[in-house]
């Protein structure tokens, strides 16, 4: 018999496309499915779709919320959910017919806690798996997320035991980089972790993301669950700390990428305080990236005013506040 996988979808003004994501559940060949949908006070259609879903699908269970985010949406979902094991799927997106039961094979063979995959923006609706998954023990999940490895960033295309879940939730209130704090806090942990190079997920693009949206105060975020993981690093894992450094400098570059939208003179000291944030622990930066090593020398050499200036010219349709 399989074990039942819940799979939470937080919905917020769904409509268009939320059909098509809770029929990619559906379908899935894995068939111990439930879908725990949060509907966070849409103002469209959303609701009423979801309901009409609970009422022919047994295994389909709809919780109507004020609206108050994708955090509280799915803290609500985990709260709810009854299966043995929990996927994250975002109203928008959609899954493969067998992300699930590629992945719950993964974590079941080896016998581990959590199964990653990778994100695509286009995916065939069945995956053909060309390899075997690979495990990490130990601390190596938790090293592979202070050195910014791309199965750590999202909470979704995971497959999670849900007792490793029992007291990890989404911070609320926050509104960015909260998905990598929370897969930080369960690879925290040390869980056995599969991870599969397959894409398993298929995400619509965003045209609002950090680095083409103009800037907002939410962007800060970015250095707070920096902050709280070098923090928590330190405590707990000393001998890491100079990784966690090393994610404390990156996070400061990205927030730097984040203020060249903007022309409000009130973030000067911000992004002043940014650039000696990356300069006084440059010593621990390893870059992941080519774009990476190319803000870290701006920044670096004091380049980055030059930098900004010939970013406005560019870009300056985009750019918000101020003159």
């Amino acid at each position: 018999m399989e074990e039942k996988v819940s799979v939470i979808i937080p919905a917020y003004n769904a409509e268009k496309y939320l059909k098509e994501c809770l029929d990619s559940v559906l379908a899935q060949t894995h068939k111990n499915v439930e879908i725990v949908a949060v509907n966070d006070g849409s103002k469209d259609g959303t609701g009423k779709i979801l309901d009409e879903y609970a009422e022919k699908y047994d295994n389909v269970t709809v919780l109507h919320t004020e609206n108050r985010g994708v955090s509280c949406a799915r803290n609500t979902g985990l709260d709810t959910a009854s299966g043995q094991y929990v996927m994250f799927l975002d109203s928008d997106d959609y899954l493969p017919l067998n992300a699930i039961e590629i992945l719950y094979n993964d974590l079941t063979s080896k016998e581990a806690d959590v199964a990653c995959a990778l994100l695509n923006s286009h995916i065939e609706t069945t995956v053909a798996c060309q390899e075997d998954c690979t495990l990490w023990e130990g601390a190596e999940g938790l090293i592979k997320a202070l050195e910014d490895n791309p199965y750590t960033y999202s909470s979704c295309a995971k497959l999670y035991k849900s007792n490793l879940l029992s007291d990890i939730r989404f911070i609320e209130g926050r509104k960015i980089h909260e998905d990598s704090y929370f897969v930080f806090r369960c690879f925290f942990k040390q869980p056995r972790i599969t991870v599969r190079n397959e894409y398993l997920y298929c995400y619509r693009v965003n045209e609002n993301s950090a680095s083409h949206a103009a800037f907002s105060e939410k962007y800060f975020d970015i250095l707070y669950f920096a902050e709280e993981k070098r923090k928590a690093v330190e405590q707990e894992f000393p001998q890491l700390t100079d990784k966690a450094n090393n994610m404390l400098v990156k996070a400061n570059l990205a927030m730097l990428q984040c203020f060249l939208n903007t022309k409000d003179k009130r973030y000067k000291q911000d992004i002043k305080k940014c650039i000696r944030a990356v300069k006084e622990n440059g010593r621990y930066f390893v870059p992941t990236y080519p774009g990476d090593k190319q803000r870290f020398l701006i920044a670096r050499y004091n380049l980055y005013w030059l930098y900004k200036k010939l970013y406005r010219l560019k870009y300056g349709k985009r750019i918000s506040g101020g003159k």
